[in-house]
Formats: structure tokens, C-alpha cells, sequence
């Protein structure tokens, strides 16, 4: 599980590729939708699968839960790839993400994300590590 970045741009008709290696590890079909702190996350489709799962288990009275399920599967697509292997980003989720030009394609501890260059670096511009000593501590405690 090693965390590697790569820098893409979107070219002139919003289309990125997504690097060789993490396409492998999606497999062929896999979906993109909206993840925390802004940018997007790619999952493969058990990944997908698993989360639609989950999200049927939501209380339907419980706004907060109907919200949350409403806004991940509306802004959830499964890309195509065109013949040089390049994605085309909604502009849906290209707003959500703040994404123009430069792209961090990140592959984390659990999914391939994708940041917009400039939220990426102010995201990790002010580090907080109190709160990444309580985070670590957190997650010792429970897994």
C-alpha cells in the first residue's frame, strides 16, 4: 500500500488520462464520483459496488443519510476511456473539484483520487498535526 502522486492537464476538451499502473489496479470498468476535502475519488467497480451497497442501507428518515446517498450516486459516473486511454471529467464534477487545468492523480491508502492542483496543495498547506496525532490514535484504536 504506497502512496504515489502524478501530475496531469486536462487537454482543451477536459480529458486526463489516468496513469497505466492505477488503471491496471482499477480494472477495466471503474467510477468516479465526489470525495472529501474536494476532490474526486476513482473506485473500482467491487469498490463501487460495495459502496451503493452500503448506501441502501441508509434510514430514509434521516435527511442528513438521503442527502449524503442523493449527492454520491448523482455525481457518480463510469468513464470511458477513448482510444489514447483519456477520461472525459463532467463538468459536474470538474466544479465540484475545481479542476481547470493541472491535476494531482493521488493513490492513497484506499482509492485512487483525483485533486485539482492548487486544492491539493492548499489542502496539505496547513498541516494541523495535533489533529493528525489524534487521527493516527483513532485509527490505532479501532482497526
Amino acid at each position: 500500500m504506497s502512496a504515489k502522486n502524478y501530475v496531469h492537464q486536462l487537454d482543451a476538451k477536459n480529458r486526463m488520462r489516468i496513469p497505466a499502473k492505477l488503471r491496471e489496479e482499477l480494472g477495466q470498468n471503474y467510477s468516479v464520483t465526489v470525495g472529501s476535502g474536494g476532490c474526486l475519488v476513482v473506485y473500482s467497480q467491487s469498490q463501487m459496488a460495495e459502496l451503493k451497497s452500503t448506501l441502501k442501507n441508509i434510514n430514509p428518515y434521516k435527511e442528513n443519510q438521503v442527502k449524503a446517498a442523493r449527492f454520491i450516486l448523482y455525481n457518480t459516473f463510469e468513464p470511458e476511456e477513448d482510444k489514447q486511454g483519456r477520461i472525459l471529467l463532467p463538468e459536474n464534477l470538474r466544479k465540484y473539484a475545481k479542476i481547470q487545468k493541472n491535476v494531482i492523480v493521488f493513490k492513497g491508502p484506499s482509492s485512487v483520487e483525483i485533486w485539482a492542483e492548487e486544492v491539493w496543495n492548499d489542502y496539505f498547506n496547513d498541516v494541523n498535526f495535533n489533529d493528525l496525532a489524534s487521527a493516527w490514535e483513532e485509527l490505532k484504536n479501532n482497526g
